[in-house]
């Protein structure tokens, strides 16, 4: 999985949960709810949304392992655990691509 793949599945689940917080935000009014259905729907996607976001930081995880970008990793996981949606913002823009690479090694000149 690459980087486009976890920005999407993040992006998904920041959009769910936006909107479950503005349904929910709609149908209370001075502390009492309007519309329970709605207001449970609301909350519904505010689970659906965050547990999407948190998918797509366990993906970051996976996809800087898998990379082999043990820096990247140990960063998203540690800021992760302070704030998954700060540190998502920053993976899906400077996250890792590819892993290290080796420069080609030439064959020493003999004699």
């Amino acid at each position: 999985m690459n980087r486009a793949t976890v920005r999407k599945v993040f992006v998904l689940g920041l959009v769910v949960w936006i909107v479950g917080a503005v349904t929910v935000a709609l149908t209370t009014r001075s502390g009492q709810v309007s519309n329970t259905s709605v207001y449970d729907v609301g909350l519904l996607l505010n689970g659906m949304g965050a547990v999407i976001t948190v998918l797509s930081w366990l993906m970051a995880l996976v996809a800087s392992a898998a990379l082999g970008r043990w820096g990247w990793f140990i960063v998203t996981l540690i800021l992760g655990l302070f704030g998954v949606i700060p540190m998502m913002v920053i993976y899906s823009f400077f996250g890792p691509t590819r892993g290290w690479e080796r420069a080609p090694q030439r064959p020493m000149p003999v004699g």
